[in-house]
């Protein structure tokens, strides 16, 4: 272990946890640069570099600026957003199966989107806006649900099923009371991709994340601290309510950002932590499950543009086959030591 001081602070480094943040960040900016290198049509590293440096003639340089960067910075910041979200999540419920998937919040964003486009009709941008809104909202009903006791463990997750299991019925009812181009419109939201984004809708997502990682610079002794139970923390002098109060809405404000430029992306928040917890062997792995959630995001996106044949899929189709079977493998794993019954 490595201890660094900075002044009156000191950063403690574990080895394992120091060269799996470095790896991840290695496979991440490789991966980045193979995604922006491939697509329908192929530059090569050589060209992409050249057009990343402004020596790349005219086409490349409007396919790597105009088409792939932004989509490759949108996925970059959504994955990230989704990796934290998860892992903060997972660390108030004490529950490996925590995420924003189960715990509602993409159904929450959902129905905003639903309302925007089945409703009102509305743009993209509106549609983003109300997506976000949907996630906040619904982050803001499970904190109030679960205020009057312990808003963690079981009890979280519960509500939070419950909360999910109510939108769910409501979108599927506006999805019926819709014409077949809204409907169309509505259910490609719903899959989650990555098509089409632009820098400012990478920029906003990137603010979030960086506000995120802000707060949990400042959390990260009372979540570590949360781990060990709340009579533990208490003793350690960490004020366990504003700690859980303070992370729900960060995890609720990283989900809804990256909800609401992407779509529900399943499962990324879900896999991230637990990969994460793999590499470092420790489940104090916030950094390493942003640039986990990254890299699953990236990934997934490169696959979905190579497609089947000629066809380009959704990111969200990628991530949901995956996840689905990582979650089953989860399951079963679980199971088999008893954590889950």
């Amino acid at each position: 272990m490595t201890v660094l001081r900075l002044g009156g602070y000191s950063i403690r480094l574990r080895h394992r946890v120091l060269a799996a943040v470095l790896g991840s960040l290695a496979v991440l900016a490789a991966v980045a640069m193979w995604s922006a290198a491939t697509g329908s049509t192929s530059l090569g590293l050589e060209r992409v570099w050249d057009a990343l440096l402004g020596q790349g003639t005219k086409g490349d340089e409007f396919i790597l600026w105009t088409l792939r960067l932004p989509r490759l910075a949108a996925g970059l910041a959504v994955g990230a957003c989704m990796g934290l979200a998860g892992a903060l999540f997972q660390t108030l419920t004490r529950n490996p199966l925590g995420s924003p998937d189960l715990l509602g919040l993409t159904q929450g964003a959902t129905t905003g989107a639903l309302i925007a486009i089945i409703v009102t009709g509305a743009s993209l941008q509106v549609t983003t806006i109300l997506a976000a809104v949907g996630a906040l909202a619904t982050g803001l009903l499970i904190w109030t649900l679960t205020r009057g006791g312990d808003p963690s463990g079981y009890r979280l997750v519960l509500v939070g099923i419950g909360v999910s299991a109510i939108l769910a019925g409501i979108n599927g009812y506006l999805l019926t009371r819709t014409t077949i181009i809204d409907a169309f419109r509505a259910v490609y939201w719903l899959t989650g991709d990555l098509s089409g984004r632009d820098f400012r809708q990478a920029a906003a997502v990137g603010i979030v994340l960086a506000a995120g990682l802000v707060v949990i610079a400042f959390l990260h002794r009372g979540l570590d601290s949360l781990r060990l139970g709340e009579a533990a923390a208490t003793g350690l002098g960490v004020r366990v309510g504003a700690t859980r109060v303070t992370a729900l809405v960060t995890a609720s404000v990283l989900t809804a950002g990256a909800v609401a430029v992407a779509g529900p992306l399943a499962f990324v928040a879900l896999a991230a932590p637990h990969i994460a917890a793999r590499l470092t062997g420790s489940a104090r792995s916030l950094l390493c499950s942003a640039l986990v959630g990254a890299l699953i995001v990236t990934a997934a996106d490169m696959i979905a543009v190579a497609g089947v044949g000629d066809r380009q899929l959704p990111t969200g189709v990628v991530t949901g086959v995956v996840g689905g079977a990582y979650l089953i493998w989860l399951l079963i794993a679980n199971r088999k030591k008893g954590i889950l019954s």
